[in-house]
C-alpha cells in the first residue's frame, strides 16, 4: 500500500472544540485585564498554550514573565474544562474516516498542541477516547507546530516513515508542520476556508470527500 499510517490533530480535525477552546481566551483576558482580544484566533490556531499566553500579553503590553505565563496558562486550561464541558462533539464524519482506517489496516494516532489533559478530555467528550492508544500532545517535544518535531515524534510511535504516513490538520501552523515532517498532508477546511490551505496535498470541505481506500491504493 501507498500509506501504511494516519495522524490526526485533535482540534477542528477530531473534535469541534475549537469555537470553545479559541473563545476560552476572550474570558480570560476580558475577567483578568479587562481586555477585549476580538475573535480572530488565526496567529494563535496550532500553538501551545504558553506560547498563546505570551502572544497576547506582548500584543497587549501587559507585563509578564515565565510565572506569570504559566498561571495565566492555567487558568486557561481549567476554564476551558468547565466552558467545554458537555458542549463537544466528533466532527461530522470524523468516525466514519477513523473506521475506514482500521478496517484498512492503518496505524492511526493523534498529534496536536494541546496538553495530553486537554486532548484526553476533548476526546472523552467526544466519545472518541477508545479509538486510539497512540496519543502526542505539546508536553512530548521541544518546538511546537510549525516545527514538524509533533508529527516526527507520532510517526516513531507508530513506526512508520514519513513518506508513508498521511496527516490531518485544519490550522495553517499545522499544515506548515506535517509538510515539513515529510508526511502526505490533508487539509480541512474546518477552520479555514479552502483557499487558504493550498500548502496541503490534498484539501477537502468535509470528511464526505476523503475516501481513504482509494488515496491509498
Amino acid at each position: 500500500m501507498r500509506f501504511e499510517g494516519l495522524i490526526f490533530d485533535c482540534d477542528g480535525v477530531l473534535v469541534d472544540s475549537e469555537p470553545f477552546s479559541c473563545g476560552t481566551w476572550n474570558v480570560i483576558f476580558e475577567e483578568q485585564y479587562n481586555i477585549d482580544i476580538g475573535t480572530n484566533y488565526n496567529a494563535i490556531l496550532g500553538k501551545k498554550l504558553l506560547d498563546t499566553a505570551e502572544y497576547y500579553s506582548k500584543k497587549y503590553n501587559l507585563p509578564y514573565d515565565n510565572e506569570t505565563l504559566k498561571k495565566l496558562a492555567q487558568l486557561k486550561e481549567d476554564t476551558y474544562y468547565i466552558i467545554a464541558k458537555g458542549k463537544l462533539n466528533p466532527i461530522p464524519g470524523v468516525n466514519r474516516v477513523i473506521q475506514d482506517a482500521k478496517n484498512l489496516n492503518l496505524k492511526i494516532a493523534v498529534a496536536s498542541s494541546g496538553s495530553i489533559n486537554k486532548i484526553d478530555f476533548n476526546l472523552s467528550q467526544a466519545g472518541l477516547n477508545n479509538d486510539f492508544r497512540n496519543i502526542v500532545s505539546a508536553d512530548d517535544v521541544k518546538h511546537a507546530k510549525p516545527a514538524p518535531d509533533i508529527f516526527i515524534e507520532a510517526m516513531n510511535r507508530l513506526g512508520i516513515e514519513p513518506k508513508k504516513c498521511i496527516i490531518i490538520e485544519d490550522s495553517l501552523s499545522g499544515i506548515k508542520a506535517a509538510k515539513s515532517s515529510g508526511a502526505f498532508t490533508i487539509g480541512i477546511a474546518t477552520t479555514f476556508p479552502t483557499e487558504k490551505l493550498n500548502e496541503a496535498d490534498l484539501i477537502i470541505k468535509n470528511y464526505d470527500e476523503l475516501d481513504l481506500s482509494q488515496l491509498i491504493l
